[in-house]
């Protein structure tokens, strides 16, 4: 009788904790075998009338404890609570455009950021290294990059 309940309670356990915390149902399955289990050895072990005793206080204490644990909040202590403000911010409804100047404000190696305008950007090389405070144009512009280089003077 002792492995009967013991069987039932492990998967009782299992599958609040699935519910609860462990993704990828693993545990629930356990679990669920377990409790199986358990209520078939009771039907084998002890007749129909202690087997029909097993099952419907399984059902009554795993839905207790299935509600008592939503109930008392238990599942918040282990959810994320931080909210993400970030946003992603489509490069192709900047309005840049190819040939725009801007100023590198980091090494672009190959990736870097830029100012242009008052938008501070993450900006692409195609491999070549550009220093910070050098200026640049834009000579691609994708939805979610822009590709730059160092802007060649048109010397005078």
């Amino acid at each position: 009788m002792l492995t009967i309940a013991f069987l039932i309670v492990i998967g009782i356990v299992l599958l609040i904790l699935e519910i609860l915390i462990l993704p990828g149902l693993i545990a629930g399955i356990i679990g669920s075998i377990l409790i199986v289990t358990g209520i078939v050895l009771s039907y084998k072990n002890f007749g129909d009338f202690y087997g029909n005793i097993t099952l419907a206080a399984t059902a009554v204490v795993t839905g207790a404890s299935v509600w008592y644990s939503f109930k008392s909040k238990a599942w918040e202590r282990f959810s994320l609570k931080e909210v993400s403000d970030g946003k992603i911010t489509r490069v192709d409804q900047l309005n840049i455009k190819t040939g725009d100047a801007g100023v590198s404000l980091s090494a672009i190696r190959p990736a870097g950021t830029a100012l242009f305008d008052t938008k501070k950007i993450e900006v692409h090389s195609r491999g070549e290294i550009i220093d910070s405070n050098k200026i640049i144009e834009v000579i691609e512009v994708l939805p979610n990059k822009l590709i730059v280089r160092e802007k060649i003077n048109s010397g005078s």
